[in-house]
């Protein structure tokens, strides 16, 4: 049985973008299945929603589960991925500004920020993000450091 559920953003992401998710935190040692959309985003900024599914929470609230969260995600969804055939039909994909870690009932158990993520719309943010954000640069599969994360939740 799945420990999470990576929820579909039609908008934001493509069936491959929902699978390197579910490998990249299978490589963190959890298991994980795509589920429909079932969150009201936020505005214009978009979120990515995982649900955790058991009740020892533990697992999903340390620092260090978070910054290996946000290091999978930049590393995943950073990488460059063409549009059109052979690639995603989402036009503009961005990094989320947050991941936000629902429970089984949809209440919040983490928000974790992504420094740096510009604001869905915002296309001078956009346009002034890091190289390495737009994934052009090898540090993209770095992330960030512990000191640049903001946390809440």
């Amino acid at each position: 049985m799945a420990q999470l559920l990576v929820e579909e953003n039609f908008q934001h992401l493509d069936g491959d973008d929902v699978e390197s998710l579910i490998e990249a935190l299978t490589g963190l040692g959890f298991s994980a299945e795509p589920t429909q959309p079932r969150t009201a985003g936020r505005g214009r900024e978009w979120t990515l929603y995982l649900h955790w599914l058991r009740d020892d929470l533990g697992p999903v609230t340390g620092d260090d589960v978070a910054l290996a969260l946000v290091r999978a995600v930049t590393a995943t969804l950073g990488q460059v991925h063409e549009v059109g055939s052979g690639g995603t039909c989402v036009q503009g994909r961005t990094l989320p500004v947050r991941i936000d870690i629902r429970g089984r009932a949809g209440e919040l158990i983490r928000s974790i920020e992504l420094p740096g993520a510009p604001a869905n719309g915002a296309k001078a943010a956009k346009a002034a993000a890091p190289r390495w954000w737009r994934g052009t640069q090898p540090a993209a599969a770095d992330g960030p450091t512990p000191g640049s994360l903001g946390f809440s939740g």
